[in-house]
């Protein structure tokens, strides 16, 4: 039977793999760790325009060789960019299906239209969703606070009345510090049994 709460799920890293590291790497033309390559792609001012709609594709492309000095075509730019999603993880299209019938599922990622539209194409990984809040649609980017009242408002909800799941611990500690209940998750899997626990226990 589904409940009044929402369930709330991250994309990338939770939903579906993502070929991080050696995109990046291509993107960067260096060889840094995966740390040092997440701590670098968070601090460019050009991802977070791009992530958050303020400018196209190209514009991007010339954003980002101009912030990092990168010496890469916009061909293989764009290559490595789209290179960097990966499959829908295993199960996943099953236990979306079953959380749909838990609760209203929506979806809130850091994203670009480069990416939702190849994911369209490869996959149905959206469908089960009733909602999905797309940072480059709303012009803003988790972990900012405003992001996480403006998808509570769209929601008709309370934030207490959501369940968030993210793989990034920044963004967990910003949607409960606005009243959402956060889990730090990296699989279907982890979410489905934190909302089974919660509906055994009547908290869901």
């Amino acid at each position: 039977m589904k409940s009044g709460k929402v369930i709330l799920c991250d994309l990338g890293g939770v939903l579906i793999d993502l070929h991080w590291v050696e995109h990046a790497r291509g993107l960067f033309g260096k060889d840094m760790s995966a740390d040092e390559l997440k701590t670098r792609w968070l601090s460019l001012k050009s991802v977070l325009e791009f992530e958050t709609g303020n400018v196209d594709f190209q514009t991007f492309y010339r954003l980002f060789c101009d912030e990092t000095g990168a010496k890469i075509t916009f061909d293989r730019f764009k290559s490595e960019f789209t290179g960097i999603i990966g499959p829908v993880k295993a199960g996943c299209y099953e236990i979306l299906d079953q959380l749909a019938g838990c609760g209203r599922l929506a979806m809130l990622s850091n994203t670009n239209y480069l990416h939702v539209e190849h994911l369209r194409q490869v996959s149905r990984i959206f469908a089960p969703f009733a909602d999905l809040f797309f940072s480059y649609e709303l012009r803003m980017a988790k972990p900012e606070r405003r992001i996480f009242a403006v998808v509570a408002d769209r929601l008709g909800c309370v934030a207490s009345d959501i369940l968030f799941f993210d793989d990034s611990q920044a963004n967990i500690d910003a949607a409960v510090s606005f009243g959402m209940h956060g889990f730090r998750v990296e699989s279907p899997q982890e979410i489905a049994k934190i909302v089974d626990a919660r509906l055994k226990s009547g908290m869901l």
